[in-house]
């Protein structure tokens, strides 16, 4: 592997999330290709339009607007020879197999000697996409997913497949880590990887929670955003930037790989979400998801849906002193702690949707990562969230929550609860650095992230 810095990168594919890695490439002053699908009046459109969308795009996805100059449009069927100038080669077309294992087997062709290549999928398994691939080139392949927007969350999870090279892998975590400023966590060959893995399922405790409390989309999103130490965007209005119709595509596959009969009925999909859907309410790019905002006499308002009708009105608010006293904290642990452990209306959501996230985040540790740091660091890099899950646990108190969780009929794995009963914590302190517990009962180092935390 002579490859040892990345000089010029290309991204195949001009939508949402390549053109915006494109952007953060020549923000950092890494010239770029970006191509896409040839049109039949100008060649070149697709990408042309998208890196004039990144110059109107708000919030803005480059520091410097004049960075994009950095960037050439192209097309695949005239510019694919431009490959042979990239060191590295980074896919991010749509979140389809049989569409991306085409893109490859055109652009294997072209990708010079020692060049990495890449998928930017946030799900799809790297080994399938991989099997497109003449095997000579499959050691230089390689998962590296970014999270939208990139330039503000900054994950970036690598993911490597049995045939891929190491120094490849560090090659692309260098560049991350040093030039790109993002957040690197490995994670395992497993479809949606840690971030999503982890979020969908958390979004759709929340979704499942709201249904059985009898909670409106205002009401859930006043007690998970900020209160609960997530985004404004909370739930339902994540939702809604995300695409109702995207949500519902990830969540069944989510749903398809599940190994419990629990999991795949947290998974399920509501039918209003379902129906939603079908009717193209499909959140902030129809003009109407789980909210919509609307013209009145005397200002623009904002409605929520109720889904039990399908029909909008005025948000309803949600008043209790746990909130109260979450909106005025500072300390992410301490908050958290107390709105779990209320017994009101935001307390029981809270618990409700925290204990399920912490459950199933210990389930899947062994198979989404390597130990649970990486899960944590996820989770506060990729979606935001100011604790991961463990985290979270140890800020609540782990042997008082499991008994909690287990009267309210929810397991945890065996290691989980060896370690409650030991008064133990998933970290601690240890005498040259911070220490994390394993699923096997010892305890390892926390690494030193690649960003600062």
């Amino acid at each position: 592997m002579a490859l040892s810095a990345i000089t010029r990168a290309a991204v195949l594919g001009a939508g949402a999330m390549g053109s915006q890695i494109a952007g953060l490439l020549a923000d950092r002053g890494i010239p770029c290709d970006l191509l896409d699908l040839k049109s039949a009046d100008e060649p070149s459109r697709l990408a042309e339009s998208a890196i004039e969308r990144l110059r109107t795009l708000r919030p803005p996805p480059v520091a410097d607007a004049a960075a994009l100059d950095l960037i050439a449009p192209g097309n695949f069927d005239d510019d694919m020879g431009r490959l042979a100038d990239a060191d590295w080669v980074i896919e991010a077309v749509s979140e389809d197999l049989a569409v991306k294992q085409a893109v490859w087997a055109r652009a294997a062709r072209f990708a010079r000697p020692h060049a990495i290549i890449s998928t930017n999928t946030s799900g799809i398994p790297v080994s399938s996409i991989a099997e497109a691939l003449p095997p000579g080139l499959r050691p230089r392949f390689l998962g590296a997913h970014f999270c939208n927007p990139p330039r503000y969350l900054p994950l970036l999870e690598l993911i490597e497949t049995p045939d891929t090279d190491p120094e490849a892998a560090e090659v692309v975590s260098d560049t991350a880590a040093n030039v790109l400023e993002r957040g690197v966590v490995r994670a395992r060959d497993v479809p949606n990887f840690i971030a999503n893995t982890i979020g969908v399922y958390a979004l759709m405790s929340i979704v499942r929670a709201a249904d059985e409390l009898g909670l409106g989309p205002a009401e859930v999103d006043a007690v998970t955003g900020p209160a609960m130490g997530r985004p404004v965007s909370a739930t339902f209005r994540t939702l809604d930037v995300v695409g109702i119709d995207v949500f519902v595509a990830v969540a069944d596959n989510s749903r398809r790989a599940a190994s419990s009969e629990r999991e795949r009925e947290t998974l399920t999909v509501p039918s209003y979400m379902r129906e939603m859907a079908a009717r193209g309410w499909n959140g902030q790019k129809a003009g109407r998801g789980f909210y919509q905002r609307v013209e009145t006499e005397r200002a623009r308002e904002i409605l929520a849906l109720d889904p039990a009708t399908l029909e909008y009105g005025p948000r309803s608010s949600l008043e209790a002193p746990s909130l109260e006293r979450a909106r005025h904290a500072d300390d992410p642990r301490g908050k958290v702690a107390d709105l779990a452990g209320s017994d009101d209306a935001a307390g029981r959501l809270a618990w409700r949707a925290l204990s399920q996230m912490m459950a199933y985040a210990a389930e899947k540790m062994d198979r989404v990562a390597d130990d649970i740091i990486s899960i944590d660091r996820a989770m506060r890099w990729g979606y935001a969230w100011e604790l991961g899950p463990f985290e979270t646990w140890d800020a609540i108190g782990l042997a008082g929550s499991l008994q909690r969780m287990e009267a309210d009929g929810l397991s945890a794995p065996g290691w989980v609860s060896d370690l409650a009963e030991s008064r133990g914590s998933f970290y601690r302190a240890g005498p040259r650095g911070k220490l994390q517990a394993t699923a096997s009962g010892s305890w390892i180092s926390v690494p030193a992230p690649t960003i600062p935390e």
